[in-house]
């Protein structure tokens, strides 16, 4: 396999203005708030959407025995997904929120949650593979241009953190409606920024019946398992 490199200082100097973080932050923390550690209270329609997303992320590799992280895992609802799908992965989460946290921890007595800035902390260590869902698709009122910027920094990190590969999921810009506060990825716009700034090797997949699609990048090229 091939090695990942050393993994990156403190992002500092990353452009990611600290309001577009807090204002994230707040956005989640008022959706638990308001709904408790449900679906919902992850800013999602309803659970079987959210379980549909959590589906088509875990089909990234045969996750049984590797070590999973989840960026921005709001209260851990991948990790219950995991056990009831019996997939005997390693799992741990970070979220951005103390809040989010907080309820993860109480939802998962003795899971790694911790709070964790991508952008602003070295990582302490790699995991075989990195996922989020969902955090890149609420834009806020932020302008398109500086949540790309967000979304390709954070990619970044994940990358660097991963030794088998990263799974991701964005709003599609095949779409016939535009919300003002979601943030629409066109397909092609993301696929050149993996394979130039990440790794040639990346698949995705647009053919689940969601107006979005997730994002595979591998550090080697994929064998049948």
């Amino acid at each position: 396999m091939i090695a990942p490199p050393d993994l990156p200082a403190p992002a500092t100097g990353s452009g990611v203005p600290e309001a577009l973080l807090r204002s994230v932050v707040a956005h989640y923390e008022h959706q638990l708030a308001t709904h408790g550690p449900t679906a919902r209270g992850m800013d999602w329609k309803d659970e079987a959407s959210q379980r549909l997303r959590f589906e088509v992320l875990c089909d990234l590799c045969n996750l049984d025995g590797l070590e999973l992280h989840e960026v921005g895992a709001g209260a851990g609802h991948l990790l219950d997904f995991l056990r009831e799908r019996g997939v005997r992965a390693r799992y741990s989460g970070s979220d951005l929120s103390p809040a989010m946290v907080e309820s993860a921890r109480a939802r998962h007595p003795g899971v790694d949650f911790e709070r964790r800035d991508l952008l602003a902390e070295a990582p302490a260590r790699r995991y075989d593979v990195v996922v989020c869902s969902g955090l890149f698709h609420v834009k806020l009122e932020h302008s398109p241009e500086t949540w790309r910027h967000f979304v390709q920094e954070m990619l970044r990190r994940m990358f660097a953190m991963c030794r088998v590969g990263i799974a991701f999921n964005l709003m599609s810009d095949h779409v016939d409606f535009r919300a003002p506060n979601l943030y629409y990825a066109p397909v092609a716009e993301t696929l050149d920024f993996c394979r130039q700034e990440l790794s040639r090797f990346v698949s995705v997949r647009h053919d689940y019946p969601l107006h979005e699609y997730t994002t595979y990048v591998y550090r080697e090229a994929r064998r049948a398992e």
